[in-house]
């Protein structure tokens, strides 16, 4: 014999209704923490963008110029009109022998941002001979 209609259970009983509120909830703490952490990828993307695109704002505006002679030293400066928390900073060092006119030149843009420092460098060589005289090159005394 069959029990009688009103002995059935209809709908879900309590333990699985917060079986299933856990793991939906699982789910979205999963979902959200990847979600941050992308946002956290485009962030940083971003600032190494905007660093490289400065370095050459760097080049463009304070170039070396292979007329004077090179010296060995450093300068830094800020970016007028641009991204208020970037600053640059250039250092010249002679590579090898003075003679040999070799210099190793480092240009870095650095940043704050949540309180963390960060920055993007560039390292170039420049060889920077004496003028040409009389067939030769002149070194200097």
């Amino acid at each position: 014999m069959r029990s009688p209609s009103r002995f059935r259970r209809h709908g879900l009983t309590l333990i699985e209704v917060m079986l299933a509120i856990t793991i939906l909830g699982l789910g979205m703490t999963a979902l959200i923490s990847s979600i941050s952490r992308c946002l956290g990828v485009v962030r940083q993307a971003r600032n190494f963008q905007t660093a490289r695109h400065l370095l050459g704002r760097v080049e463009a505006e304070h170039p070396l110029q292979l007329e004077e002679k090179i010296e060995a030293g450093s300068e830094q400066g800020n970016f007028e009109g641009g991204p208020d928390n970037y600053r640059w900073s250039r250092d010249l060092e002679v590579v090898g022998l003075e003679e040999d006119s070799l210099y190793l030149v480092r240009t870095r843009v650095s940043w704050t941002e949540a309180g963390k420092n960060a920055f993007e460098e560039i390292d170039t060589f420049v060889y920077a001979p004496e003028k040409e005289e009389g067939g030769s090159f002149t070194r200097p005394r």
